[in-house]
């Protein structure tokens, strides 16, 4: 069997009422020349059961696991598998449009990009469609355009890319299993650091499904950050960054910004309840929240009583 233009990689775990959504955006492709590697991390709900349906048409394989085992090992597990010239990460809740895999193939050739990405729809529960974007913190660009690696990272690149697999495969590069959440985004950063070319085509084929469950307690919001600290450190220890001293200040740069969105929901909280002594608190684990909660006044207030004070955020001195 020859090789297959894409492969697409697809975890799965309990997503019976999105899968069958995500395989038909799959099949629907103008791009015909693919493989859909399905990896199932011990769903307890009908999961497994709707992609059996598809398993007639042989570009589609599926593996279980025996029992659960994480995205991180999930995604190694479809990547040993694919054998595929370029990798496609799609999420199972997620679909994409017809024409995704094929623009982004040809546009990745046309730049001789090694990863690719291009513009999120997120879509609400309800079927509204919400932003688009391609990154936490970057403007869609207007055109088609290279990001140079301290971009990449200043704007924590996200999105769901095409990557050249030849290079994943040269480098070595795999999902780090003990980062159980957002372990994509050390994948895809560990990528840019090693030297890929990135580029971004400012068209919006990617559905990203929001779903109910967000991150909102205080709890959630602290895991989340102690897993961002793990993909922070493992980053920071990449040789490749070890030599360069600012992809390591954009680094810190980036996590401390994190940090401080997650928490100013809590700080905010705090100061509407005037809970000073806990406010101060937060403050002091992400003193970015003052700067956050300062441009939040009505801009009137602000010039008259805190913009002569200059006050500058001290994760911009990264940059």
């Amino acid at each position: 069997m020859s090789m297959p233009k894409v492969s697409i990689i697809t975890p799965t775990y309990n997503v019976e009422p999105y899968i069958a959504q995500c395989i038909e955006s799959v099949l629907a492709q103008t791009l015909e020349d693919w493989e859909l590697i399905l990896v199932d991390d011990a769903s307890t709900d009908g999961t497994v059961a709707v992609i059996e349906r598809y398993l007639d048409d042989p570009r589609i394989r599926l593996f279980c696991n025996e029992q659960n085992m994480g995205a991180g090992y999930t995604r190694n597990r479809a990547l040993e598998n694919a054998t595929g010239e370029w990798l496609a990460m799609v999420d199972s809740d997620d679909w994409i449009a017809p024409q995704r895999l094929e623009r982004l193939v040809q546009f990745a050739e046309e730049f001789h990009a090694d990863m690719v990405v291009d513009l999120l729809q997120e879509v609400a529960p309800n079927g509204k469609l919400l932003q688009v974007f391609w990154s936490t913190f970057g403007k869609n660009p207007s055109r088609p355009r290279y990001y140079t690696l301290y971009e990449a990272i200043r704007y924590h690149a996200g999105g769901q890319p095409v990557i050249r697999h030849a290079f994943v495969q040269q480098h070595g590069i795999r999902f780090v299993p003990q980062i159980r959440k957002s372990q994509d985004y050390a994948f895809y950063m560990e990528i840019l650091i090693k030297g890929a070319r990135f580029a971004v085509l400012p068209e919006p084929m990617y559905y990203y499904r929001v779903r109910p469950g967000s991150i909102t307690s205080t709890y959630s919001r602290r895991k989340a950050i102690e897993q961002n600290r793990l993909s922070l450190e493992y980053l920071k220890s990449l040789p490749e960054a070890q030599r360069d001293p600012r992809i390591l200040r954009l680094l810190e740069a980036v996590f401390h910004r994190k940090v401080m969105l997650s928490l100013y929901p809590e700080f905010a909280d705090h100061l509407k309840a005037r809970r000073w002594r806990e406010a101060f608190a937060v403050s002091r684990e992400a003193p970015g929240v003052w700067w956050h909660f300062l441009k939040s006044i009505p801009g009137a207030i602000y010039r008259r009583w805190f913009a002569r004070d200059r006050l500058v955020c001290y994760y911009k001195s990264a940059e």
